[in-house]
């Protein structure tokens, strides 16, 4: 695992296929609960991989309850390969304020987590930079 964003948008250049991440975030600020978040992508970058592994991508709420997941397959040529995700999320609906979490799973095991909070206004926002939900 090399690495787990969350952003606002992610854009790939075509000539130089190099990633730009836009608007990267670790918390979530929302004025009511339950509120939605307009658009979240998660980028994540791999590598280290030995064949084929069922993958899934998933949210947890505060309670570590799944909220929403992805499922595909990974196939890796060589450990050194590197393969990049890129999920967006549309909607994504949070009940109460809290730690949540991003989880990467492979063949069923947790390889890599991330965590982001969802606040209320009064709460301070440290040590990032926060986007609004709705």
């Amino acid at each position: 695992m090399l690495s787990i964003n969350i952003c606002d948008n992610i854009i790939r250049d075509e000539a130089t296929k190099k990633v730009s991440l836009i608007g990267l975030f670790s918390t979530i600020r929302a004025n009511i609960f339950p509120c939605n978040h307009p658009q979240m992508h998660v980028y994540i970058a791999l590598t280290n991989g030995h064949g084929k592994y069922k993958s899934e991508i998933r949210f947890l709420d505060v309670e570590r309850k799944p909220i929403v997941s992805m499922v595909g397959e990974m196939n890796f040529q060589n450990p050194l390969q590197i393969v990049e995700l890129n999920m967006c999320w549309q909607q994504l609906r949070f009940d109460k304020q809290g730690e949540y979490t991003v989880e990467v799973l492979f063949d069923g095991e947790i390889i890599q987590t991330r965590k982001f909070r969802v606040i209320a206004p009064q709460q301070e926002i440290y040590p990032t930079f926060g986007t609004e939900a709705r």
